[in-house]
């Protein structure tokens, strides 16, 4: 179920930037320690670390133990990613 939940959370991505719905989106730019720890971009932007498999997707990673690129990108509003969670993982 995870690679499906990691999956809509790309679809969800890429569709609301389709669209250019980016009010649907959180958009940042990753910084260099941010780069180095991802569990440290999860507690930025959602105020937790339990969301790193979002931060590898919005990224274009495959772990934790690869550095994320240096570059904007977009997640989901947390909203989206524990409604996505419920539907995939529970």
């Amino acid at each position: 179920m995870i690679n499906e939940y990691r999956n809509a959370i790309r679809d969800l991505i890429n569709k609301n930037i389709q669209q250019g719905m980016l009010n649907s989106l959180i958009v940042w730019d990753v910084k260099s320690d941010e780069a180095q720890d991802p569990t440290l971009l999860s507690l930025r932007i959602y105020g937790s670390r339990n969301h790193t498999d979002v931060i590898q997707v919005a990224c274009g990673v495959s772990g934790i133990w690869e550095k994320l690129p240096e570059k904007r990108i977009a997640v989901p509003l947390i909203s989206d990613v524990l409604r996505l969670r419920r539907e995939f993982l529970d």
